[in-house]
């Protein structure tokens, strides 16, 4: 009997309890996310072309929200583990199909001017929702990364290390896509209008203005290709952007740390957020790579394999976060988190656009 007893306590039926435990919410998590990606694959070609990501978390949100069995407390251990760990790995995972490469790729004065802007946007809009908006640190720290790196990707990537509500997430992830998609359709008409001859009918200086302005990557592709020879420009120094998730991690942390009420009394302590590290290791990796006989070969597995399944992985992430959303705690923080959005997407674009035409432009006779 105590052999009997002491098998069922040993760490090997502990740890398939625990896996057992986790499959009904990892199951449905993942069921939403070959939805979405299925969806992402279908209308990639059109102008609905959100990623995998944003259709994950707006196929589990309404889900969620409409149908209460999927709030059932079996679903919630696989839940949490897709939203935490399994988003932890997707991002780290994410470096894999970027190259640090793009800072050479470049010059100077492009990656100089990206990053200006950068920071222009990520300090001014911080300031503005903590201050002006009297956001929370979190939820203010969500909305300003997203917006000056690469919108979901980036919340994805800051959430874990601030530890935000699934809700925090949840709106700033809508509040950047909505703004994201306005700023993908209004950029091509400005350029085509009023901005044609102030940025001398350049489609490189678009192209730039667009790698720098707009969110998401999808939407920045998507304006850019409005215009000939814009995108190439475009997508370059957007993946400048992107690659900064693993160091915009570390700095969300450290200003969190300086202003969360929670580290006032004591409670909060810092980390390393490792999955940042490894994002950049990994991106390293890729550029080291590309330096060898193997670069045809690495690039076309990392397009064309890797790519899709951290694709995939980062969708089933976003359908557990989704799983979290409820949408009367968005509502109950909703309005000043738009007009912090709205306010930060214009700051993006009005700064990106002086700074290609005063200090980009010149460089370029």
């Amino acid at each position: 009997m105590n052999q009997i007893s002491e098998a069922a306590n040993s760490p090997t039926m502990g740890r398939r309890k625990t896996l057992i435990g986790l499959l009904p919410g990892l199951l449905i998590t993942l069921v939403f996310a070959a939805i979405s990606f299925l969806t992402w694959w279908l209308l990639k070609g059109t102008w609905l072309k959100f990623s995998a990501l944003l259709w994950a978390f707006i196929y589990s949100i309404i889900a969620v929200n409409s149908l209460p069995a999927l709030t059932k407390e079996r679903f919630l251990p696989g839940i949490e583990f897709a939203s935490t760990r399994l988003l932890k790995i997707s991002i780290a995972l994410l470096g894999l199909t970027f190259s640090a490469s793009v800072w050479v790729r470049m010059g100077g004065e492009g990656v100089a001017v990206v990053l200006i802007n950068l920071v222009i946007v990520f300090l001014l809009g911080l300031l503005f929702c903590k201050y002006i908006l009297k956001l929370d640190i979190d939820l203010a720290i969500l909305i300003t990364a997203g917006t000056c790196i690469c919108g979901a990707s980036a919340i994805a990537a800051v959430g874990p290390a601030l530890r935000a509500k699934a809700e925090k997430m949840g709106l700033s992830v809508a509040v950047i896509t909505l703004f994201g998609l306005i700023a993908m359709l209004v950029y091509p008409i400005l350029f085509a209008g009023p901005l044609a001859g102030w940025l001398n009918n350049s489609p490189q200086a678009f192209g730039m203005w667009v790698g720098m302005g707009i969110h998401e990557t999808a939407q920045v592709i998507a304006a850019a290709s409005q215009i000939n020879d814009a995108l190439s420009i475009a997508t370059s120094a957007k993946f400048i952007r992107i690659f900064m998730i693993g160091p915009m991690v570390f700095i969300s942390l450290y200003i969190f740390h300086r202003f969360s009420k929670n580290t006032e009394q004591g409670k909060f302590k810092m980390t390393i957020p490792w999955f940042a590290v490894f994002f950049i290791i990994f991106s390293l990796v890729y550029f080291a790579i590309e330096s060898t006989s193997l670069k045809n070969s690495w690039i076309a597995l990392s397009s064309n394999y890797i790519a899709p399944v951290v694709t995939f992985l980062l969708a089933w992430a976003f359908a557990a976060i989704g799983f979290k959303v409820k949408l009367s705690s968005i509502r109950a923080i909703g309005l000043k988190a738009f007009l912090g959005g709205i306010t930060i997407a214009a700051l993006a674009g009005v700064s990106s656009l002086l700074l290609v035409k005063f200090f980009w432009m010149p460089f370029q006779l």
